[in-house]
């Protein structure tokens, strides 16, 4: 099992398509995370400025229908600054748009092998 500082590491994990949210989330749990999801940039907003918010790390899919992935690194970082980020892009659009830069920017289509090697490597 991952263990980060004593703890499963808590991914918040965006996506507005349900189902590549759901397999997500499921295989991440089964290798020791622990997933918050959100559906939503709005839903996403809300979790970051929650009272006690603690994500140890954001998996932000680059196109949501209500926003854009790249946003919400500016307020994950002020308000976590030790998170660490990883921008998910179907399309390969990476355009931050003047946000702060991901720790990492991955296609959506990459195996999970290797999504998963990056995020241990970025959780180290």
């Amino acid at each position: 099992m991952l263990k980060t500082a004593g703890h499963r590491p808590l991914v918040l994990l965006v996506d507005d398509d349900e189902a590549s949210r759901l397999v997500l989330a499921a295989l991440l749990e089964d290798e020791g995370f622990e997933v918050d999801v959100a559906a939503s940039f709005a839903e996403a907003g809300r979790k970051l400025a929650a009272a006690g918010a603690r994500y140890d790390l954001a998996l932000l899919d680059q196109n949501l229908g209500d926003g854009r992935g790249a946003a919400l690194l500016g307020p994950l970082r002020a308000r976590l600054p030790g998170a660490k980020a990883v921008l998910l892009s179907g399309s390969g659009d990476e355009d931050l748009g003047g946000a702060p830069a991901p720790d990492a920017a991955l296609l959506k289509g990459l195996g999970f092998p290797e999504l998963l090697a990056q995020l241990r490597r970025l959780l180290g």
